[in-house]
């Protein structure tokens, strides 16, 4: 009786055995089947990545220069040993502001809330392409673009808004380059000079911190209060849809302008979180009422 449990508890032991090495083989050959994929996917990447540098290589370092510092009513040639922020800084043209005519907050709420590492960066944040690589791939809801300051601004005055891997890898190859050519500083002022920020009081097409300050607040950059530094750069993650105007100029009301506050109240916090600002500055700020101040009629 005993053998016969023995050999039956040896059968069942085997059998176990047969099971657990064919799992073993079929995970191993997967994990082995999963290398050899990555690898080649990482392959043809490189491959594909290569052949855009290849191709775009011969785009010259001035050629790029003048591209990025093109800006709206310049009235003369910008070369590479130009001091941008002293010519931004000049009276003329009155639509370009360099340091001394805007308020160092605004600078600090851009970079808290849309790149927080910009001074620190070589243009890209290889993390946050990959993390927006996957949301793209997963078609995820709420996908962020995972571009730099740098990496807009390409975007801005080099290319389009196609959401094609072709445009992307452009924009990161640009953006590693212009890295060498502009100081952090120049990128950024450049910057806030170009991007749009919805509509104005007059349903006029705003570009570019000046008009923009003039437009919704009827002020000078350099007068612009933490709240409304604040604002401003909100509007940047989603032009049309923050902008306190429709497109014939008229107030579109406390309601439909509440994601805008949202948004600078996110601002605040990022400013808050990255030393920008001081706690009581925070709360100051938060209890402004900007509502009083947006210009609300028509010029």
């Amino acid at each position: 009786m005993i053998p016969s449990q023995y050999s039956k508890y040896e059968s069942f032991i085997q059998k176990y055995d047969n099971t657990f090495h064919r799992i073993k083989k079929i995970v191993l050959s997967f994990f082995i089947f999963t290398i050899i994929a990555s690898l080649f996917l990482i392959g043809v990447c490189i491959g594909y990545f290569a052949s855009i540098i290849s191709n775009e290589q011969s785009i010259e370092n001035n050629y790029l220069f003048s591209q990025v510092v093109d800006l709206p009513d310049m009235s003369e040639h910008i070369s590479k040993t130009t001091d941008l922020l002293a010519y931004f800084d000049e009276p003329e043209p009155p639509l370009i502001a360099g340091p001394s005519e805007v308020t160092p907050y605004l600078s600090k709420a851009i970079v808290a809330s849309e790149d927080a590492q910009f001074y620190e960066h070589n243009g890209i944040l290889p993390k946050a392409i990959l993390r927006a690589m996957y949301q793209d791939l997963f078609d995820q809801e709420g996908a962020t673009g995972g571009s730099t300051i740098t990496q807009q601004l390409i975007k801005n005055q080099l290319l389009t808004n196609e959401k094609t891997y072709d445009r992307k890898a452009k924009e990161i190859m640009y953006a590693m380059r212009i890295e060498k050519l502009l100081t952090k500083d120049e990128i950024m002022y450049i910057y806030m000079n170009i991007v749009p920020f919805g509509y104005d009081h007059n349903g006029q097409h705003l570009t570019g911190i000046t008009s923009a300050s003039y437009g919704i607040f009827g002020k000078a950059p350099i007068d612009l209060s933490i709240s409304e530094a604040a604002y401003l750069a909100g509007i940047i993650q989603s032009p049309y849809y923050y902008t306190p105007y429709d497109e014939d100029g008229n107030f579109r009301g406390i309601e439909i302008t509440k994601p805008s506050i949202d948004r600078q109240k996110y601002v605040l916090k990022r400013m808050l979180i990255e030393k920008q600002i001081t706690p009581k500055q925070y709360k100051n700020a938060l209890n402004d009422n900007l509502y009083d101040r947006i210009i609300k009629s028509k010029t």
